[in-house]
């Protein structure tokens, strides 16, 4: 898993790319949404498009990257899922937990103005 972070206006956007499975790749993962807050961001968007699959642990850190950047007083989006993860967040209900857009200006679109 490779992660870049880019800024689009106030916006964090991380790009993602491998999968996001148990092991470094989620311990990556989660090191840069830190970064990212550390950083002062407010708003994460974080990029699936080059994401062919996502375990359960990988799951769990995509929430639970939601739950820390919330807890900050900020907002994460995903978006730009492939089939097989939308898929797979679908089976887990999870699409129901995260917010997830079909692509990355709609993501941008639907931060709060407020952050």
């Amino acid at each position: 898993m490779t992660i870049s972070v880019r800024k689009e206006n106030d916006v964090a956007i991380l790009d993602l790319s491998g999968n996001l499975v148990l092991g470094d790749a989620v311990s990556t993962f989660r090191e840069k949404i830190s970064d990212a807050l550390e950083a002062g961001s407010k708003a994460v968007a974080v990029n699936l498009a080059s994401v062919p699959f996502v375990d359960s642990s990988g799951i769990g850190a995509m929430v639970g990257a939601r739950t820390t950047v919330e807890a900050a007083g900020g907002q994460c989006r995903y978006f730009a899922a492939l089939p097989r993860v939308v898929h797979t967040l679908e089976m887990t209900r999870m699409h129901e937990v995260l917010n997830l857009h079909p692509d990355e200006a709609s993501a941008l679109a639907s931060f709060d103005s407020a952050l």
